[in-house]
């Protein structure tokens, strides 16, 4: 099952917003939905912010929505990252390469050509993190990089966005 890289129409909401974030390759479906059903019984309805990657953390979320969503009032804004294009702060065409080649079966990279930019996802979470939020919600998977993960967390602990991490340490708030 893949997410939708399709545009997402904005709206205003008074509900808060919480930035789910994860590794790839997270495996816990039902500890992420767990805490997405405790936050709506003691927050209520918020709008789920998230990476859009076609597996691990951002997949479970999606499934979440998909299944409860609706009937909780919570509002999906799935983010994808742009893998096909590079931005402003890559390196110019011609100078150092730093487009990777897709490995065969790569669902992670989703896009039309057969490199991506590795710059994609930090962009996409400076831009969750650059709308704001009340809070993030990070899981981090045993002996996987997190390498995203990572970024997410700092780029929301220095925009002052509460970071509820979740990993095999156990819990930690910050």
């Amino acid at each position: 099952m893949g997410i939708s890289a399709a545009p997402v129409a904005r709206w205003n909401s008074d509900k808060k917003t919480l930035i789910l974030g994860g590794s790839r390759h997270y495996t816990d479906r039902d500890r992420i939905w767990q805490k997405l059903h405790g936050q709506v019984r003691y927050e209520g309805p918020f709008v789920l912010r998230h990476g859009s990657c076609p597996g691990g953390a951002d997949e479970h979320a999606h499934a979440w929505c998909a299944a409860y969503a609706a009937s909780l009032g919570v509002i999906e804004d799935p983010r994808p990252a742009d893998w096909d294009n590079c931005g402003p702060e890559c390196p110019p065409p011609g100078t150092r390469p730093h487009r990777r080649r897709k490995k065969p079966g790569d669902i992670f990279h989703p896009g039309s050509l057969d490199t991506y930019c590795p710059g994609a996802g930090p962009r996409r979470n400076v831009g969750m993190v650059a709308e704001g939020a009340d809070a993030a919600l990070l899981f981090f998977e045993p002996g996987a990089r997190n390498l995203g993960t990572k970024n997410l967390r700092r780029l929301a602990h220095d925009a002052g966005i509460p970071v509820i991490a979740h990993g095999p340490w156990g819990v930690s708030i910050s």
